[in-house]
């Protein structure tokens, strides 16, 4: 078995990241939302348009608000890393000194 070695910096860095990569596609979700809108009903008022109206105003809504919730997970999970992060450090900064207890009770 090879051994793992974990960098906390890097996993920092890249929850960091992912949190960051979240932000700015909400962001761009809401300009393309903000967009959409702006068409108004261009399919019309008629009775076809009026169905074509409440498909895409359902259909719409329930897209967006899957991105967002995709959206989310992405930001969670980046926050989740840097926690991983905090727990790796925390973890070798408790081996290290159990170790070296370890070493000073035998005399070394």
């Amino acid at each position: 078995m090879t051994g793992v070695e974990i960098d906390p910096d890097a996993l920092t860095g890249s929850g960091a990241a992912l949190e960051a990569v979240a932000g700015r596609l909400a962001t761009a979700l809401s300009g393309f939302q903000a967009e959409l809108d702006a068409f108004g009903a261009p399919w019309g008022a008629d009775d076809i348009g009026s169905l074509i109206g409440a498909a895409h105003d359902e259909v719409s809504a329930f897209a967006f608000e899957c991105y967002r919730i995709a959206l989310d997970e992405i930001g969670a999970a980046g926050q989740d890393v840097a926690e991983m992060a905090e727990a790796y450090r925390t973890a070798e900064s408790t081996i290290g000194a159990d170790v070296d207890a370890v070493r000073r009770a035998l005399g070394g």
